[in-house]
């Protein structure tokens, strides 16, 4: 063992296996009390852990996962204890422990943590090696933080590659009162407790502002509590600043510059739509792409539900940009008219207090929305609703396995039967059992609370009407959960007249407010593939893209469901499970395997 590394456990100690990871967190760590980003030390084998890097004064944890609630931790018997005297403390390891080690003071540490005993003893050694490594933090309105002694993560600028004490910041400077304010500090402490902040030399606007445009190079003053400003920015004018562009901010600490520049931003090669509004909802690995028109352009002709909605260039939420509105439930439609700044937010890093925002379609309906996207960083959205929504009934319930209202795959989605335009009819297996039964439907994928629920008109216990094949009963339609309201009532076969080879058709008839149940007759549709000289149906990102239709189109599954309907002339369906679909027009009907 190292010299100086000390102690087993104390009689709070638990028993606990060998971890495969160790953290640090508290505010002595590079992360402070943010636990995601906690910083691992590095694990070397039987039972030894190493970090080598900044600590800060303050608090200090191990802990064996990321999780508050089931972490082990080890800490001193006695809180506060320095971590330098390690090896003459006794070390409790301890779910949900208060105590803490204490680093006294800033600088660069080497701290190693070794186990023994199959995990069950614990032994520490600690030593500051010198000076902290340079480092520079972002503050003020660019980053929506403004707290020297606690930071987020987020806001740590990147060191350059082969420079010690350049440093770089790149995001959205929001115009905010006029002006985006961006300062810098060196490392987190408290205003009134030697926090050590980099500012302009002079200001003109505002009183605390120096204003700047893209291109500037100035020098900056290192000032600190009673010496000097702490409170004053580099910024840009609202005319000079926009928005959804990219800057990027050097911070040089050998030259004392602060130099701010624009960032040319690639054009995505996709875009994808998601969200509550979305036709796929808020499943991101199933997200509608978009329709690539070239030099940035994408479009999107089709339903929007009413809800949330933002959009994004990778159907993964770590690694996606996302293009959302500055100012939460900003519609959709006016994206244009209000000259509404629109932000990019890459895995959280860049404007993480707007990554959450999304644009709202206010209505449900059938929507034109257009975005374009240029190099350097210019967004444009413009979004019009051009009529009704399709009409459609979704089922739920345990015949479908599918219950949340607002999370239904677009796979479920049923249109009009052919001819009609409020009859819907839903074929499957309904198992015996009460948890293979249950039947019910909703008018679109929504809040539970803005969706019409179409249910029974009475139950047989309090749950579930049952029904039999032939049976044509009427139907209550039910809109915002009225208080009382049955909306978690649904059809249901008994055990005895329900068998696991039965299938079913249930008949929804919203002209007559009925549903008929009857046995599935499992005929297929017939249709045979026949050329089309125009119409053009292709697979692109999952989805089946129709193109040149001359007359309405439909598109049904090889049972002779109806899927998607529009009488536009191009209709993209996404969501779709790998089969055998039918692309139908007036002219013409092609078969297509996905």
């Amino acid at each position: 063992m190292a010299a100086g590394a000390a102690m087993l456990l104390g009689a709070a100690s638990i028993s606990a296996a060998m971890p495969e990871h160790l953290y640090m967190v508290g505010t002595a760590s590079p992360s402070l009390w943010n636990l995601e980003p906690a910083q691992e030390m590095e694990n070397e084998g039987e039972g030894v852990f190493s970090y080598t890097g900044n600590l800060y004064n303050g608090e200090l944890q191990f802990m064996n996962v990321k999780n508050w609630d089931t972490a082990v931790r080890y800490v001193p018997e006695v809180g506060g204890w320095h971590i330098t005297d390690a090896g003459t403390a006794t070390i409790v390891q301890q779910v949900n422990a208060e105590n803490k080690w204490w680093v006294p003071d800033y600088g660069t540490w080497k701290v190693k943590v070794f186990f023994g005993d199959d995990g069950n003893s614990v032994m520490i050694s600690a030593e500051r090696l010198g000076d902290m490594a340079p480092q520079a933090i972002a503050l003020g309105a660019a980053t929506g933080h403004w707290d020297c002694a606690w930071p987020a993560p987020t806001d740590y600028l990147k060191r350059l590659e082969g420079e010690a004490n350049i440093f770089v910041w790149e995001g959205s400077l929001t115009p905010i009162d006029n002006c985006a304010h961006i300062k810098f500090i060196s490392y987190p402490k408290a205003w009134d407790q030697g926090c050590i902040f980099y500012v302009p030399e002079e200001v003109d606007f505002n009183g605390n502002v120096k204003l700047v445009k893209a291109g500037d190079k100035l020098k900056f003053q290192t000032t600190w509590n009673g010496n000097g400003p702490l409170d004053d920015f580099w910024g840009f004018r609202a005319e000079d600043c926009t928005a959804d562009k990219m800057y990027r901010v050097t911070l040089n600490l050998d030259e004392k510059t602060v130099e701010f520049s624009t960032i040319e931003v690639p054009v995505p090669e996709h875009l994808y739509m998601v969200g509550l509004g979305s036709p796929t909802l808020w499943n991101v690995t199933n997200a509608h792409e978009m329709t690539a028109e070239g030099n940035g352009t994408f479009s999107y002709h089709g339903t929007l539900y009413k809800g949330q909605f933002r959009f994004v260039d990778t159907r993964d939420w770590a690694t996606c940009t996302r293009y959302v509105p500055q100012y939460d439930g900003q519609w959709l439609t006016n994206a244009v008219s209000e000259n509404i700044y629109v932000f990019r937010s890459i895995e959280n890093k860049l404007n993480p207090n707007y990554s959450n925002n999304n644009w709202w379609i206010s209505e449900n309906g059938t929507y034109d929305v257009k975005v374009t996207l240029t190099a350097d960083g210019g967004i444009s959205v413009q979004a019009e609703r051009v009529g009704d929504m399709p009409a459609m009934a979704i089922p739920l319930g345990a015949a479908t396995g599918q219950w949340n209202t607002d999370a239904v795959p677009p796979t479920y989605n049923i249109y009009p039967k052919e001819g009609t335009e409020d009859v819907f009819v839903w074929e499957g297996v309904v198992k015996p059992g009460a948890e293979g039964k249950h039947l019910k439907f909703i008018s679109h994928p929504s809040n539970y609370w803005e969706t019409n629920h179409y249910v029974p008109e009475s139950t047989d216990n309090g749950t579930a009407k049952f029904v039999k094949i032939g049976d044509k009963l009427k139907v209550q339609k039910i809109w915002g959960n009225p208080e009382g309201a049955p909306i978690d009532t649904f059809w249901g076969f008994a055990d005895e007249d329900c068998t696991p080879e039965k299938k079913v058709k249930a008949t929804l008839n919203l002209g007559d407010n009925t549903i008929e149940f009857a046995e599935a007759d499992n005929q297929q549709t017939g249709v045979s593939d026949i050329a089309a000289s125009e119409l053009k149906v292709s697979i692109i990102g999952g989805a089946i893209v129709v193109e040149g239709a001359d007359s309405p189109i439909a598109v049904y599954d090889i049972a002779g469901r109806r899927l998607a309907y529009s009488e536009a002339a191009s209709l993209t369906v996404p969501g779709l499970p790998k089969g055998v679909y039918v692309v139908k027009t007036a002219a013409a009907a092609v078969k297509v395997a996905k």
